[in-house]
């Protein structure tokens, strides 16, 4: 047991700086578009290449485990992420700025697959141990809007350059401890069978869906609240509210677990947070914008866990099925921030953000569809 707690210390700090990453990359949005003078598309595109760089990594990840082994692939993974977050300080150059995102998005999703293929080997994909590793990312994303906020008073450039030192410490972690092996071994490393059951085709398009709905929202809420004439510093706590609200869900979901069946959870989950973020685009007032943020993010808590610990099956048996359903999740990851960006600039940010809207609903249409399957 001492052995799996030691292996398992760096997914939880890998999760709670990949929090830190994700939140940080949308807080700096306006400050970088400023900085370097890019549009509303741009700055969307500049997500999306964070996103691209999330893609990549499902594909990328799984196959540096197999030909480098764990421990060396994921360290060198995790130090793009370090490199890619230093290139957003120096993008005068534009073409620097996209690759930077690219790198950083490589890294973080790295980071999220090797953990929680870790996590599923070890625990057996325990619902409550994966509540409670998403919870970690939770707790770095409720502390980096704060962070970058108090940084900004000497640099926007200062909260970057201490995420890039936090993820060298991430690096350092992920060379202590040796990994489990995978099940099947090198043998099947390469085997992509699990793409006939469909029970993982239905987990696949949930994690796009959802992935839709988590990249588009956190990488544009600090934009859409400077939009809605609030201070950057309400719209900075905003982003905090968000994930401080998921921490408490994710925890509170981690025990509903062990009484509840995690298909009604994610059914209720799905429903509740395309309620909430209607009431969000619709709300006025810095009252009832928060608590239509509180409440998005309460019901958005349990839904990643869910399908992670739900991969489990499938994930334990072959190395690269948590690479390709990261790299499900990621391709909706990547396309939606661009498409709320454009049509923002055509039809404003509510048009924009209401696109999310709609991946809400099918993410509804899906969680009932995974019910069913069960």
């Amino acid at each position: 047991m001492r052995r799996e707690n030691k292996s398992l210390l760096p997914c939880f700090y890998a999760f709670f700086y990949c929090g830190i990453i994700m939140i940080t990359v949308g807080s700096a949005l306006p400050d970088i578009r400023s900085a370097y003078n890019l549009s509303a598309s741009a700055g969307g595109a500049l997500l999306s290449c964070y996103s691209l760089g999330n893609l990549a990594s499902g594909i990328i990840s799984g196959l540096a485990v197999i030909y480098l082994g764990r421990k060396t692939a994921i360290t060198l993974l995790a130090i793009c992420a370090c490199v890619g977050m230093s290139m957003l300080t120096s993008g005068h150059v534009h073409a620097i700025l996209f690759a930077g995102c690219v790198l950083a998005g490589l890294g973080r999703g790295s980071m999220i697959t090797f953990s929680q293929s870790i996590v599923n080997s070890v625990t057996g994909g325990s619902a409550k141990i994966t509540g409670l590793l998403h919870a970690s990312f939770a707790a770095g994303a409720i502390i980096a809007p704060l962070m970058f906020s108090a940084l900004r008073v000497i640099s926007w450039k200062a909260g970057i350059f201490l995420v890039v030192a936090l993820g060298v410490i991430a690096a350092v972690m992920f060379l202590i401890p040796n990994y489990p092996a995978p099940e099947n071994g090198v043998k099947s490393g390469g085997s992509l069978s699990f793409f006939r059951d469909k029970g993982f085709i239905v987990i696949s398009c949930l994690m796009f869906l959802y992935l839709c709905c988590e990249f588009a929202l956190n990488g544009w809420l600090v934009s859409y609240m400077a939009h809605k004439n609030m201070p950057m510093s309400y719209a900075h706590s905003m982003a905090s509210l968000l994930w401080l609200v998921m921490l408490g869900g994710r925890l509170l979901c981690a025990k509903l677990s062990e009484y509840v069946s995690q298909e009604v959870i994610l059914l209720v989950s799905c429903v509740g947070s395309a309620v909430s973020f209607a009431f969000m685009l619709m709300a006025g007032g810095a009252v009832n914008i928060a608590v239509s943020v509180a409440l998005t993010g309460f019901f958005m808590a349990g839904i990643s866990p869910i399908i992670y610990g739900a991969s489990a099956p499938y994930t334990n048996k072959y190395p690269m099925a948590m690479g390709m359903l990261f790299t499900f999740g990621c391709v909706g990851g990547t396309v939606m921030p661009l498409v709320t960006g454009v049509i923002a600039e055509h039809y404003g940010f509510d048009g924009g953000m209401s696109a999310i809207l709609v991946t809400f609903g099918l993410l509804i249409a899906f969680s009932v569809l995974n019910m069913r399957r069960k």
